[in-house]
């Protein structure tokens, strides 16, 4: 039933019987120590019935958890022999998820020799009514009220018949009672469960593969081992009537039995002690033994190529995998080596250089050339530095001289070639300052990460344009701040400077007496800086490395630009981890350069 399932596990020992039950109950129900009854729960019984017709029932209850309580009861179940427990049989039941277990041990001495044995689970699911559900019996008809019998495999005779083992061969051993002492060896050989003719419900994923590789192949081939399908599981029938007459004529006898396409050679031959037949040895063999063995040999041949097969491609698989993998991972420490902008992020490629393989030879080749790249970087980096120290001697010594000519010939004052010279010294210390301001930018902004500040972003801009505008009469320089207060976190004098280059590069590409506005507003979290100008458009060929440094559209400038005002823009900008962009203003009236810029500077 499905709210009563029993499982029942036997030992023994020379001392005791030991039984156990596993039961699954939807409800369990203890004794009440209240009623006189004892047949009003759950409970354990067993009939012993012994040599000599005597019969003994003993009721097992508990009030709780923990040990039984045995009596010895009536026929009827109901009456107790004696009101005492008896402490002969002991047992304890235990509670488990969804029923209980119960252990119980029987002292040898109380059952005797040729004693019978039977058990019963009785089932109460009612607590309040308290009548018995159902009652499960280990005896083979619950209805016939008859003992069952316990069969014990002997180990040494099993032992005895070890040295007849054939392979592929079931061999037995039978008492005068038709009960099994040992038995060894099976029917059935061993292709028949490796070729999925018995295949376990669980099943691992490699014997599904195996099982559809030997389909496959006995689609090719027809197998021998088809006909053990039809192989009975059991043929207890045919084996008493070999039996019987084995033990009633003491004499050798053989079979062959065919079931289907499977066949089967049974041999039972009498064993003799004193002079009276004791038992049989039954063989039972398959006819289908050998073409078995041989077609299990080709399978395996088979299934072994295929290991091979499938072991080299896996390996193939695993060393191109792992080469796609040092390939990617090359190209994407190669990619990482330099910026969008194409500058020089590390100069050596550490991902595989070890490896003494074509792929390693390659690492290192290109960690070589980066590191001659690095070097080469590094040095045009300080150039600028250099040039502008090599450049400021001469340059101090022409100005001194030209300083003492005009001293020593004031008529000279206006001549024109001494003014010349002054302007070409003059244009000749800017772009000294424009080489090395960059250069010196960069360092500088690496050393004022602790110099960040809270500042007003709108008054530090209006400050500026109102600077501006007095230093450029010839311009309109307008602010338009949307916000009153814009309070960002960064360095000051930074954004001033930032500020301060995109104004000089709208008055010297914008148009004479031109408007030059400067917009703030806030966009999402961020503050969006616009300074736009009259004057042309950006030509398309520096588009997009406008603001790298050394590019500049000279043609369109009203003085020499060596373009870097726009590359120190981007500097301060990535600085405050901030984005720089320009674009023409709709119409190609114009150039508008946008600067967005975070309001908090996080590390």
């Amino acid at each position: 039933p499905d709210s009563l399932i029993v499982r029942h596990g036997l030992a023994l020992n020379q001392d005791a019987v030991f039984s156990f039950f596993e039961i699954e109950d939807d409800v369990t129900v203890f004794r009440d120590p209240a009623l006189l009854s004892l047949d009003t729960n759950d409970q354990v019984r067993i009939t012993i019935q012994r040599n000599n017709g005597e019969i003994l029932r003993y009721l097992l209850t508990a009030q709780e958890p923990g040990r039984f309580s045995v009596y010895l009861m009536r026929d009827n179940w109901r009456d107790v022999v004696d009101g005492e427990a008896l402490r002969d049989i002991s047992g304890s039941i235990e509670p488990l998820d969804g029923g209980y277990a119960a252990k119980i041990r029987i002292p040898r001495a109380l059952l005797g020799l040729g004693a019978r044995l039977k058990f019963e689970i009785v089932d109460v699911d009612d607590p309040d009514g308290r009548t018995v559900a159902q009652i499960v019996s280990t005896e083979p008809d619950p209805g016939s009220y008859e003992f069952g019998s316990v069969r014990l495999v002997t180990p040494e005779l099993a032992k005895l018949i070890q040295p007849l083992y054939i392979s592929e061969a079931n061999i037995t051993v039978w008492d005068q009672s038709y009960l099994v002492r040992a038995q060894i060896g099976a029917i059935i050989p061993p292709a028949r469960e490796a070729f999925g003719l018995e295949q376990d419900q669980a099943a691992s994923v490699f014997q599904g593969i195996q099982e559809r590789i030997i389909q496959f192949f006995d689609w090719i081939l027809r197998s021998p081992t088809r006909g053990l399908a039809d192989m009975p599981d059991d043929s207890s029938t045919e084996d008493q009537r070999i039996l019987a007459r084995v033990l009633s004529e003491g004499e050798s006898s053989t079979e062959r039995r065919r079931y289907g396409e499977a066949k089967l050679i049974v041999t039972a031959a009498p064993i003799w002690a004193q002079g009276e037949i004791q038992g049989v040895v039954l063989v039972k063999q398959s006819a289908n033994k050998l073409l078995a063995l041989q077609y299990s040999t080709l399978q395996r041949f088979t299934l072994l190529f295929l290991a091979v097969f499938l072991f080299l491609a896996f390996a193939i698989l695993i060393f191109s995998t792992r080469l796609t993998y040092r390939v990617r991972r090359l190209q994407r420490e190669t990619e990482q080596a330099t910026s969008s902008e194409g500058r020089l992020l590390k100069d050596r490629i550490r991902a595989g250089a070890r490896s003494s393989d074509e792929l390693g030879s390659l690492t290192r080749s290109i960690s070589s050339m980066l590191h001659n790249l690095g070097q080469y970087t590094r040095y045009l980096e300080r150039l600028p530095d250099t040039l502008a120290h090599e450049l400021h001697n001469p340059l101090n010594v022409v100005n001194s001289s030209l300083e003492n000519l005009q001293y020593n010939h004031a008529e000279l004052s206006e001549d024109k070639h001494l003014t010349r010279a002054r302007n070409g010294i003059g244009r000749l210390r800017s772009i000294i300052t424009s080489l090395t301001e960059a250069a010196s930018l960069k360092e500088a902004l690496s050393q004022e990460q602790e110099q960040l500040v809270q500042f007003d972003l709108c008054s530090l801009l209006q400050n500026c344009v109102d600077g501006y505008q007095a230093a450029n009469p010839g311009h309109r320089i307008v602010a338009t701040l949307v916000p009153t207060v814009a309070s960002m976190h960064g360095v000051p004098d930074r954004v001033a400077q930032l500020l301060d280059k995109l104004i000089d590069n709208a008055i010297a590409f914008g148009t004479p007496n031109g408007l030059i506005v400067v917009n703030l507003r806030i966009v999402d979290n961020d503050f969006e800086i616009k300074v736009s100008n009259d004057g042309p458009a950006l030509p398309s060929e520096i588009a997009d490395s406008l603001f790298d440094p050394m590019v500049s559209s000279a043609r369109d400038a009203r003085k020499t630009h060596l373009g870097l005002g726009l590359y120190i823009v981007r500097l301060v900008a990535e600085f405050h981890k901030g984005a720089v962009s320009a674009r023409n203003r709709p119409g190609g009236s114009g150039v508008e350069v946008l600067v967005s810029l975070p309001k908090a500077l996080s590390g």
